[in-house]
């Protein structure tokens, strides 16, 4: 008789598979968008050194998923929708927003959606700030 763990197991390759499927799709759609309204035009201009004032990039988180909590986070973990651009200062000045995972292109930031909470739905990346309840410093 299989045991409870080979269940969970089996659970979250079905759930991670999903996961990456519909990120896949969500991604794609997303790009699509992105070059139809300028927001990748805008992204490749935030990344020249002197537009450093609007480089980082505030991001709603969608939805985040990780095959296991002892992983570590990645950018990949989360889908997110463009919502602003702010300064990188932001980061500095809040001391409740927390470094999450680096790259060679990107820095993750999380901040919870209530200070004190260790929650991860708040997140900003390469000074991408990604904001799950589209609320935060305008």
């Amino acid at each position: 008789m299989p045991s409870f763990g080979n269940w969970l197991l089996i659970q979250r390759l079905v759930t991670t598979t999903v996961y990456k499927l519909l990120r896949l799709v969500f991604i794609t759609v997303q790009g699509i968008y992105w070059q139809l309204n300028g927001t990748a035009r805008k992204l490749r201009e935030a990344r020249l050194p002197h537009n450093y004032e609007r480089s980082a990039q505030v991001l709603d988180v969608v939805l985040f998923h990780k095959f296991c909590e002892a992983q570590a986070t990645t950018v990949d973990n989360f889908l997110c929708t463009h919502n602003r651009f702010e300064h990188p200062q932001y980061i500095v000045d809040n001391d409740n927003i927390t470094l999450m995972a680096i790259n060679e292109h990107d820095a993750v930031f999380c901040e919870p959606e209530n200070k004190g909470e260790h929650m991860r739905t708040r997140l900003s990346a390469k000074f991408h700030y990604m904001d799950r309840d589209g609320t935060g410093r305008d």
